[in-house]
């Protein structure tokens, strides 16, 4: 469905999804005019758009990385994954008594998403947002020794 092209007739104001009025314009030859304000009515105004795009950024940067969630979680607890025979992932996760469930397309990022959700239902407050003890550096390789340069015999 391309954008139709030629004269503009009416600039009606119509309500899209977020509440907000906008300007809908319609054309003199438009055959998909119908589908065209259907698609306008159910989307948000750019303005909306752009504070719902910003309040998810926010959420994502607050939520604790991969690592971090699998590292705050309790000792003992226990992941169930299966997967369905549509190709997609169903897991439990247990910890100190309390369950959370959940669906996913990969076993990893199920894993992240149940440590995630287990977190932010379960979770105690001192325990989240701690980042795991940094890995002590491994001692330095010792230097080889030099080798005398071969000699050569000769035939």
């Amino acid at each position: 469905m391309a954008l139709p092209s030629g004269e503009i007739v009416s600039r009606p104001m119509v309500v899209r999804a977020c509440g907000h009025e906008q300007e809908f314009q319609y054309y003199a030859v438009d055959k998909y005019r119908a589908q065209r304000l259907a698609k306008f009515q159910k989307t948000r105004c750019s303005v909306c758009v752009e504070k719902l795009n910003e309040e998810q950024q926010k959420a994502a940067a607050a939520a604790p990385s991969k690592g971090e969630a699998l590292a705050m979680l309790p000792l003992g607890t226990q992941i169930t994954l299966t997967r369905k025979p549509d190709g997609n992932w169903a897991g439990t996760m247990t910890s100190d008594g309390k369950t959370v469930e959940s669906t996913g397309e990969g076993a990893q990022g199920l894993t992240v998403a149940l440590a995630r959700l287990w977190l932010s239902t379960h979770g105690t407050p001192g325990l989240a947002l701690k980042p795991p003890a940094p890995a002590a550096k491994p001692a330095p390789k010792p230097v080889p020794t030099a080798r005398p340069a071969p000699t050569l015999r000769p035939r």
